[in-house]
């Protein structure tokens, strides 16, 4: 059968004046509608309005239109067996922003309509050009047909003039043959309007036809959780979509405790300050009666596909069957506890709030009716969630590292670890913690993951394995193809973890932990970048946790700023300042306390070319404003310095008594046999270095010099003076290192940039030995901070931010922060 023009059927029954112009469309339906899903539900709840016990929705199977020989898409239809329109209702159709609904009045029996301000149909414009109804009432086949590129032409100053919308009869055969796709597509729907039994049948079908630009982001999966979650789906009103009626999964999810509104478990009225009415419902000043239930599930409602279907969490308010907030999960409660969150789902119906709504349907006014309903869903959100937490509880007493090792390791174990493992397969990008499987092609993965899925499931970690990775790499990781721990006892939080490989119990169940920490934010679908960075930040705190991260610039300076003013704080500034420098710090006799303290270079330091020295010192605390020459007890820090090995050593303190006097006795003693490899450092000298380190960066070589030459106070000025002037006069021009690695990074973005490889294609970078570049950009890196730029021992550098910002900002916090040297009296700082 070919199908015929709809211009050309029929005879005409009258014309129905509209009264619209493409202002008002364009407004109403781009502004208030901007998703193809919601215009096809909005046709769907004007089937429900209408009385429907079941609506199908078909949509175009045939591809887009391509070129002179292609073909156009096939129509878009949903199909209904409610009422039907006779000639009023179709002239009632056509009344824009003006519905009988609004004033509807339901009886026993009757349903209350969705709808509200006589806006629905406009929202096809958003999707489809041309919207044909085709109704069957009386056993009449009543037709109209709206072109909306036509309506296009009349504007704002021509709103006095109506559009007309031709209202056309046709009879049963010619309507069998608009409709002939259908038979082939949905049976059920065609024998609802042409069937054996549909000779009184009443129905209406709406077809969308030359589709828009907007058609193109319509996902068969996302229509169908919208249309499942968003409208009311109950025993009288089913929805089939292509054939397939929609459910809900809920169901099939254990739940941990339901809560139905109204009822004897429903404490949350009468907190709130209003009482329940019956056992099924309550009442809400300003709203009226609500009616619903809540529930805690065990798992996640969420799926790995939620971002572009749609969500199965949250809350669900229904007005009149239709769910208002399908955007706006939390209803404007505000952030939930998100584990509990993600396990949570409240259907709840609240028919008052019409009065409440906006007039895309989507939202509400704030009142403080609203605000009161608002509090009461908080409410019930918080007991779902302790009883969510008491089941983890109970779930996790005993959990031990030999549980996780075991042959029938526990849900909490096993689930949360096939996330990440799913990401880094389908990306084959390692995560944090977790490595990639190699060499899969695209369509080996999915085999992958579900042959390893099963035997995680059973063992989560076969075996474990004490490594050392390095100190910059992570704490661990794990190895899905043999499912193996890897331990990195290089880390320093794992290093004092094992002490000397004493304990490693606790560093297996720490590892086991992390990696489940990291499983456990993939599955609440927590983004992967976001994951990386809190890791990274969680990283950062164990490392300072071991002494091994020093703190920012700020926190630095702080530091130094204490250390005038109270005596305790000065051994907390010095270990501050050489971490900086690129030393570990560890006190003598282990968490003790004890003056005498050890300064060693840090693991990678060497592999830079710097030089491999240890220092020792003590801390000189005193009432007193300066040190005197009986608190120098020189002969016992340098028997200390032989015994730990170290090249060098140096007390630290406020000021020296008479320090300016070469004759002095406290520098007499400094200039002995015992103190021929110790010097006299004061507070204003850390000053001194750390500025210029954050300004320029300084080796462990440079800083080697100080020790080796300088006895006295007097010493140690020259000698930061004159490294002051050195360093100023031979410059690394900064922003061409910087810019080096970023055209390192655009040339190969799946490689992170190596400042070697920066510095042997630019001649001025030559100029400066590997070491003293590095120091450089770990001392950016401590002005800007690892969110800006990360800097790793192996020479890698990872830039978060443009060169110009980081750049910018480096120069920016260092002026503002760190004033030049007194010595140098040059200008800030502009590397070229």
């Amino acid at each position: 059968m070919n199908k015929p023009t709809l211009s050309e059927v029929g005879r005409g029954v009258a014309e129905i004046p509209v009264h619209i112009t493409y202002d008002i469309i364009r407004l109403f339906s781009e502004g208030l509608y901007r998703s193809p899903h919601k215009a096809i539900e909005e046709l769907v709840s004007n089937s429900y309005d209408a009385g429907a016990q079941r609506v199908h929705v078909l949509l175009p199977e045939q591809p887009e239109f391509e070129g002179s020989g292609g073909q156009e898409r096939d129509p878009l239809w949903v199909i209904d067996d409610g009422h039907g329109m006779d000639e009023h209702g179709f002239r009632q159709l056509w009344r824009v922003a003006d519905s009988e609904k609004s004033s509807f009045i339901a009886t026993s029996g009757q349903r209350a309509p969705i709808g509200q301000f006589g806006i629905g149909k406009l929202t096809a414009y958003v999707i489809a050009w041309n919207l044909t109804h085709l109704s069957k009432v009386n056993r009449r086949f009543l037709l109209t047909e709206m072109d909306f590129s036509k309506v296009t032409e009349i504007r704002q100053h021509d709103s006095n003039q109506p559009f007309q919308v031709s209202l056309r009869e046709v009879d049963c055969e010619t309507a069998s043959k608009i409709l002939a796709d259908v038979e082939t597509r949905d049976s059920d729907a065609w024998n609802l309007m042409f069937g054996k039994e549909s000779r009184e049948s009443t129905w209406t079908a709406v077809m969308l036809s030359n589709f828009r630009e907007l058609y193109r982001r319509l996902q068969f999966n996302k229509l169908r959780w919208i249309l499942s979650a968003g409208s009311p789906l109950y025993d009288d009103f089913s929805i089939c979509l292509n054939g397939q009626e929609i459910v809900s999964n809920q169901e099939n999810i254990q739940s941990i405790k339901t809560i139905i509104v109204g009822s004897k478990d429903d404490t949350c009225a009468r907190e709130i300050g209003f009482e329940r009415n019956t056992n099924d419902h309550i009442d809400i000043p300003g709203i009226g009666r609500i009616s619903g239930k809540a529930r805690i599930f065990t798992e996640p409602l969420t799926s790995s596909e939620s971002g572009s279907i749609g969500r199965g969490n949250g809350f669900f308010v229904r007005v009149r069957g239709r769910v208002i907030n399908l955007e706006d999960e939390t209803f404007g409660v505000g952030p939930l506890n998100h584990a509990a969150w993600s396990r949570f789902a409240m259907d709840i119906r609240a028919d008052g709030l019409r009065n409440h709504l906006l007039s895309s349907r989507e939202g509400v006014k704030d009142s403080n009716a609203v605000q009161l309903f608002r509090e009461y869903l908080r409410a019930i959100f918080n007991v779902c969630r302790s009883a969510y937490e008491a089941s983890q509880r109970k779930n996790t007493e005993n959990l031990d590292i030999q549980q996780l090792l075991s042959d029938t390791p526990s849900a909490l174990v096993s689930e949360p670890l096939l996330a990440p493992l799913r990401h880094t397969a389908e990306t084959g990008s390692d995560s944090f913690y977790i490595k990639a499987p190699t060499g899969l092609s695209d369509g080996e993965q999915s085999e992958w993951l579900s042959s390893h899925a099963s035997e995680i499931e059973k063992i989560p970690f076969k075996k474990e394995r004490f490594e050392d990775c390095g100190p910059n790499a992570p704490s661990l990781y794990y190895e899905p193809e043999t499912q193996t721990l890897v331990v990195n006892t290089g880390h320093p939080f794992v290093d004092r973890l094992i002490d000397g490989g004493k304990n490693r119990n606790s560093a297996e169940l720490f590892a086991s932990s992390e990696v489940l920490l990291e499983g456990q934010l993939h599955s609440r679908h927590i983004d992967s970048e976001v994951i990386g960075r809190f890791l990274h930040d969680r990283d950062r705190i164990l490392r300072l946790m071991a002494g091994e991260i020093p703190p920012t610039v700020n926190e630095v300076l702080r530091r130094i700023q204490l250390a005038r003013e109270t005596s305790s704080a000065l051994g907390q500034a010095v270990s501050t300042v050489f971490r900086v420098l690129g030393f570990r710090y560890q006190r003598n006799g282990g968490n003790t306390p004890s003056p005498e303290c050890v300064l060693y270079p840090r693991l990678g330091y060497q592999r830079a070319g710097m030089a491999d020295y240890k220092l020792v010192y003590e801390v000189k605390r005193t009432i007193q404003p300066s040190v005197s020459v009986g608190k120098i007890d020189a002969a016992n820090l340098d028997r200390f310095r032989r015994n730990e090995g170290a090249e060098f050593g140096f007390f630290i303190a406020h000021s020296y008594v008479n320090e300016l006097d070469p004759e002095s006795a406290v520098n007499e003693n400094i200039r002995s046999d015992s103190g021929k490899y110790l010097t006299l450092l004061k507070t204003e000298h850390l000053s001194k270095l750390i500025q210029l380190h954050y300004r320029y960066g300084i080796t462990l070589t440079e800083l080697r010099m100080i020790f080796q030459k300088a006895r006295t106070t007097s010493d140690v000025d020259a000698e930061i003076d004159s490294l002051s002037n050195r360093i100023q006069s031979k410059e690394i021009p900064l922003r061409a290192l910087l810019d080096g690695l970023e055209s390192l990074r655009i040339d190969d973005p799946l490689a992170l940039p190596n400042f070697r490889v920066v510095r042997a294609k630019n001649s001025n970078l030559m100029n400066f030995r590997p070491g003293k570049i590095l120091a450089l950009l770990r001392a950016v890196e401590g002005v800007v901070g690892t969110d800006w730029i990360d800097v790793k021992e192996s020479g890698e550098v990872l830039m978060h931010q443009t060169v110009e910002q980081i750049f910018e900002k480096f120069n920016r916090t260092v002026a503002d922060l760190i004033p030049l040297p007194p010595s140098t009296g040059n200008a800030v700082r502009a590397a070229n």
